[in-house]
């Protein structure tokens, strides 16, 4: 059955925000750059508004798109089409910024930040997509949550930590049967955050239940230097000395290459010192099995290794340590 409305990320030029704020507000329309003098209804030489045509030719009447960095900085808009671009479509070059002459019918229906709890990790993730237009219909349940959401709740920014224990309270009401529990909050975390977000639910609940330890996100650009995402230091019986965990974070499904292991061994080398000693490598891979990956276990015995059914368990010990029960 043909879908009724399609979904779309669409981008401006952002150094010009308050520009296209006040079209779409005030004029009922988006405009798109590298318009300067080709008119998309008869194009002859493309100097790079040949972009635009896909848009032009896809986004029919009542479609949806978000519009990062609309009503302002950090903010995303979620803007209706008015008309099929095609038809609605009109060329006139903004007298003052000499460009931007596409335009193309649209309303302002609402925004929202991404931080939000009512954004989903499937769109945080999309939305780091470089490219001027693209398909989200996958995501379509997920943009219409958002629409149906309050203006406020959409409003609101939250940090990973409040994230995690709005994600958690809301599953420990719906759950009242731990193994329920798990499995709802694995899902659930799994749909509220990326996979580059984990890593920071991992610090603050690793945090959560072992207070008295260092616990540090260490990954970035020098990751590639020791394989380490999560860092944990803990004392030894002289003030001066540590022992440290490396934990690596990988988003994967199926069967994962040995080259995780080369990764994570690579801490020894980079960590270790007259002071410290690393007693522990980790891998804790999100969403594949130990079942599929018994090959990769049996290949090593220096590091260890987290998979789905391991991750429920030390999600629900931390998910116990925010809430207070044992």
């Amino acid at each position: 059955m043909k879908m009724s409305k399609n979904y779309w990320c669409y981008r401006i030029d952002k150094s010009n925000i308050e520009f296209f704020k006040d079209e779409l507000f005030n004029e009922g329309r988006l405009r798109q750059g590298w318009g300067r003098k080709q008119d998309l209804r008869n194009l002859q030489l493309d100097e790079g508004a040949g972009r635009n045509k896909s848009m032009f030719n896809k986004v029919k009447k009542n479609d949806i798109l978000l519009v990062p960095q609309l009503p302002d900085l950090g903010k995303v808009a979620i803007v209706e089409a008015t008309e099929d671009w095609s038809k609605g479509y009109d060329f006139r070059v903004e007298e003052n910024l000499k460009d931007f002459g596409h335009i193309f019918p649209a309303k302002f229906l609402k925004s929202f930040t991404r931080n939000s709890k009512e954004v989903t990790g499937n769109l945080r993730s999309t939305l780091r997509n470089p490219s001027r237009f693209w398909n989200i219909n996958h995501y379509t349940e997920d943009v219409e949550n958002l629409i149906n959401s309050n203006q406020n709740e959409l409003d609101k920014k939250q940090d990973y930590e409040s994230r995690l224990l709005s994600t958690i309270g809301s599953v420990f009401n719906e759950s009242f049967i731990e193994k329920d529990f798990k499995n709802d909050l694995y899902d659930k975390l799994n749909d509220q955050f990326t996979s580059e977000e984990w890593e920071f639910i991992l610090v603050n609940g690793l945090r959560k239940i072992f207070p008295f330890y260092q616990i540090e996100r260490v990954g970035g650009k020098e990751e590639k230097k020791h394989g380490t995402d999560i860092l944990i230091k803990m004392p030894s019986l002289i003030s001066s000395y540590e022992y440290g965990i490396s934990i690596q974070v990988k988003d994967y499904e199926g069967v994962v290459g040995e080259e995780v292991i080369q990764q994570i061994n690579k801490a020894d080398e980079y960590w270790n010192n007259e002071n410290f000693k690393l007693i522990e490598k980790w891998v804790i891979v999100t969403r594949t099995s130990k079942e599929e990956n018994n090959g990769l276990v049996s290949n090593t015995s220096n590091v260890k290794f987290i998979f789905a059914n391991g991750l429920k368990e030390l999600l629900n010990t931390m998910a116990k340590s925010f809430i207070g029960i044992n």
